[in-house]
């Protein structure tokens, strides 16, 4: 007769392994299924043989993204690819695809999990040669200048600067003052070298000396500028650059004080803005200057040009920080507007106390401990809109961790609350925003040196994917023409609508949503030149709207259909 605990033994052996094979079943089972890619990669229509392909993760842009390289027939072939939002693009050096001008216009492919997705089809041509030596105004070689190709719209006038980010040296001069740019995208360009400063533009250089610029010909006119044609795998050579006489940036120097008092403020960080239309347009040029104990700042390495200059409030506020650190935060002062043709002294900013904002921020709808610690982790931007210009935070504010906020030095106007954009606060969104308990859809308005309280960030996380596709019909849509598609809640101002590329498929996806109504609109990608498409086009593309109710984890694909051959106003 056996004994009962060799008996119990095998019973709790058997139960045990049972256990285990469950457990291993349910992880087996819950394991997220990998896609494959493939496709084919083609060169004057022929396959295009042992050429990389890179699969690139949107988010990360990591640098060890997967390869793989094309066999005897142009195909290529990835596995075990997790779902996400890549981009996908041939690597060949002098090669390029057409359409591709820049990183922002790789082909997007937004991958679902356990997607077969086959026959991608990559294109390559032969890029042309923009090549020449520059010399400075004694005939020497100018080492280590960077060249700029500016590309032409179809109306002659320069679109943005070329720049291809996988081989940055050829864009700057070698010991003989030569380069030699491959690559380059059928188009008109302009080539100069040198710094200028444009209206609208801010130049601040960390040298005291300069060349001003200079462009192919060595004049410095961009309208005398000698236009560089470029074809598929064509060289042009000897576009030399002769530069003028360097010069020196300018340095601005003053006292900041207190604009009640007179008394010198110290610790005021001085900033440089631009100007548009002769009106201050906002933004800052790094920290700028502090003002010392006797309220005296200094500037270098300012180009010459039109600026606003104004007191660079720190908005952010640490309860936590130690009294008296920065005596100077929270000041503003209205702009001083100086056209800088060289060094100018003497300058005067009078500063008063700047309005402020406080709260508290929560996330609701979960008693997740691992969501609700990211509270801790979360930051916030402002912006204040005063209808004529927009003043921007230098930085953000952290959030303390018992939720609470504080924004100080804000201007009169309109505040909108943004949530910082960081890996650690993925999955988390803005739901809504209060202040004293009613919502404020259109941003909080505050009054000259008011201090504002009362105001709840309400955040939630955003569980829900929304798959779908956007389908244009009507006319050919040029080749280079890339999409976004935008979602806005109906219940919250546009600037917290998420956007996202529409893949080579036509698909997208939208993550992080919460439930609710939405509206979709849809926009050119970030590097089309709005110029190059037609304007009754235009105006359809950016009219289009759709309502689209987001009820849950089981959300039915969306489907868009832009019609660019119905008439405007339908």
């Amino acid at each position: 007769m056996p004994k009962p605990g060799f008996t119990l033994g095998i019973l709790v052996s058997l139960l045990s392994l049972c256990l285990e094979v469950s457990i291993e079943a349910q992880t087996r089972e819950t394991k997220p299924e990998t896609s494959t890619i493939s496709g084919l990669v083609t060169l004057k229509g022929e396959p295009a043989r042992g050429v990389t392909v890179l699969l690139q993760e949107q988010r990360t842009h990591a640098t060890n993204a997967p390869r793989a390289r094309t066999d005897e027939n142009g195909r290529f072939r990835f596995t075990g690819v997790a779902s996400g939002k890549y981009s996908i693009y041939a690597l060949a050096p002098g090669y390029i695809s057409p359409g591709d001008s820049s990183i922002w216009e790789r082909r997007a492919l937004n991958v679902a999990e356990g997607e077969k997705i086959e026959n991608i089809s990559l294109e390559l041509r032969r890029g042309g040669v923009i090549a020449g030596r520059v010399t400075d105004s004694r005939g020497r070689p100018a080492i280590e200048e960077t060249v700029t190709l500016s590309r032409l719209n179809k109306d002659g006038m320069p679109q943005n600067s070329w720049f291809n980010n996988q081989n940055y040296e050829m864009y700057r001069t070698d010991d003989r003052g030569a380069y030699r740019i491959f690559g380059v995208p059928e188009g008109r360009y302009l080539v100069s070298v040198g710094r200028e400063q444009r209206p609208g533009s801010i130049g601040i250089l960390s040298d005291r000396v300069f060349y001003p610029r200079a462009y192919h010909h060595g004049v410095a006119s961009e309208s005398k500028a000698k236009v560089i044609e470029v074809s598929e795998g064509s060289e042009a050579t000897d576009v030399d650059i002769d530069l003028p006489e360097p010069e020196q940036t300018c340095e601005i120097s003053g006292r900041v004080v207190d604009a009640d008092t007179g008394q010198p403020v110290a610790s005021v960080k001085v900033g440089v803005g631009s100007l548009s239309d002769g009106r201050p347009s906002g933004g800052w040029v790094g920290d700028g200057a502090s003002s010392s104990t006797n309220g005296e700042f200094r500037l270098s390495g300012v180009l010459p040009g039109k600026y606003s200059l104004f007191a660079n409030s720190d908005h952010s506020y640490a309860p936590t920080g130690r009294p008296g650190a920065n005596d100077g935060a929270g000041f503003i002062s209205e702009p001083v507007i100086l056209n800088v043709e060289g060094d100018v002294q003497g300058v005067e900013i009078k500063v008063t106390r700047g309005a402020s904002i406080s709260g508290v921020v929560v996330i609701e709808g979960t008693n997740d401990p691992k969501i609700l610690s990211k509270l801790s982790q979360a930051s916030l931007y402002v912006s204040i809109h005063t209808g004529r210009q927009t003043f921007t935070g230098s930085g953000s504010t952290r959030v303390n961790s018992d939720g609470k906020f504080h924004f100080r030095g804000l201007q009169a106007g309109k505040a909108s609350l943004s949530l910082s954009r960081s890996p650690n606060m993925e999955g988390i969104v803005l739901a809504r925003i209060e202040h004293n308990g009613a919502a404020t859809p259109d941003g909080i308005g505050i009054e000259a040196g008011q201090q504002v309280t009362g105001v709840r960030v309400v955040l939630a996380h955003g569980a829900f994917k929304v798959r779908g596709e956007l389908k244009v019909v009507g006319v050919a849509e040029p080749e280079s023409l890339r999409f976004r598609v935008i979602a806005t809640r109906v219940d919250m101002p546009l600037q917290y609508g998420t956007s996202v590329d529409v893949d080579a498929r036509g698909r997208f996806v939208l993550e992080n949503i919460l439930p609710g109504e939405y509206e979709f609109r849809v926009s050119p990608g970030f590097a089309v030149d709005f110029t190059s498409l037609d304007p009754r086009i235009s105006r359809l593309i950016f009219s289009f709207r759709a309502k689209v109710v987001v009820v849950g984890a089981d959300q039915q694909p969306v489907v868009l259909v832009l019609d660019l051959s119905r008439k405007e106003g339908n």
